[in-house]
């Protein structure tokens, strides 16, 4: 039977995190009723990662690429081979609670105004992790680049790019209630297959961080309709930063993320501005919490 749901996992060095994420969707109890296929695309690891993911046969779709093809690229090598209708993009590092990726698709399904979904992240503590948020635009990188948008009231005027969880000193509710937004984290990307084979999927230029990003705002121009969700029923854990090469990686990918967004899709003049305002952002941090990381990461700017 040909599958309703395609679910694609990218791994690279994460052996145990893999297996234990795909422990979790079997044990998701709606899916005995749907039919759904999960797709492994595994970025060379040095691990075990291939020889154990092997010695589950045709539990899944196996692709061992021989070099690291990043997140993006290596999602359209799942994507191409995928045969759902849905696609759910899943982070390795990730632990799926209860049922949610079958109450994510039930509710994309019964909504089809809507594009994407995502479910409630989760730290390993249970703590609320910030899922997506809104597109970069001038406005939104100066507060950010200057952190007035830890300001109370400056996100609701201003709407930001990664809102605050409930834990920071604002005690913001974003994250509290089912609600729409631009775009959500890779981690969990419920989306519907032909909306992503009409623009071809994830941009391939970017090797992590700020993809997701920008594939939602392409999906956007397609269906300015759309409907984006963040829904608090379905949860997962998302350990996070797992495939990360190093400290530093996580650090220059968000800058370049955004940077790439601007180039792309802003003007020169825009796109310059932002360049500025990063730099800025990567310096005032540098000296706020004494890291160097960050005086790395602006020389990269």
């Amino acid at each position: 039977m040909k599958p309703i749901l395609s679910i694609i996992i990218v791994s690279y060095n994460t052996n145990d995190l893999t297996l234990n994420c795909l422990k979790s969707i079997w044990q998701d109890k709606g899916l005995k009723e749907t039919p759904f296929e999960i797709i492994v695309i595994d970025n060379s690891s040095k691990d075990d990662s291939v020889k154990n993911l092997k010695k589950l046969g045709k539990k899944i779709t196996l692709i061992a690429n021989k070099d690291n093809k990043g997140f993006g690229q290596a999602n359209n090598q799942g994507l191409k081979v995928a045969q759902g209708n849905y696609i759910l993009f899943l982070n390795s590092d990730t632990i799926v609670l209860h049922s949610a990726i079958s109450q994510s698709l039930d509710w994309l399904s019964s909504h089809p105004e809507a594009s994407t979904c995502t479910a409630q992240l989760l730290n390993k503590d249970k703590t609320i992790q910030a899922s997506g948020g809104f597109f970069p635009n001038l406005a939104n990188v100066f507060t950010w680049s200057f952190s007035l948008d830890d300001l109370p009231l400056v996100n609701k005027i201003i709407k930001p790019i990664h809102p605050h969880t409930p834990d920071f000193y604002t005690r913001d509710r974003f994250y509290l209630k089912d609600h729409q937004q631009d775009w959500v984290t890779g981690a969990f990307f419920l989306t519907r297959k032909p909306l992503l084979d009409k623009v071809n999927g994830f941009d391939e230029n970017y090797f992590m961080y700020g993809e997701e990003l920008e594939l939602a705002y392409r999906i956007k121009q397609i269906t300015p309709h759309n409907k984006v969700q963040y829904l608090i029923g379905p949860q997962i854990i998302h350990l996070g930063g797992a495939s990360a090469i190093s400290k530093l990686d996580p650090i220059v990918n968000e800058y370049m993320g955004i940077l790439s967004f601007f180039k792309k899709h802003k003007s020169k003049f825009q796109y310059q501005i932002v360049k500025i305002l990063l730099k800025i952002n990567a310096l005032t941090r540098a000296i706020i919490h004494f890291s160097p990381l960050y005086l790395k990461a602006c020389s990269k700017i």
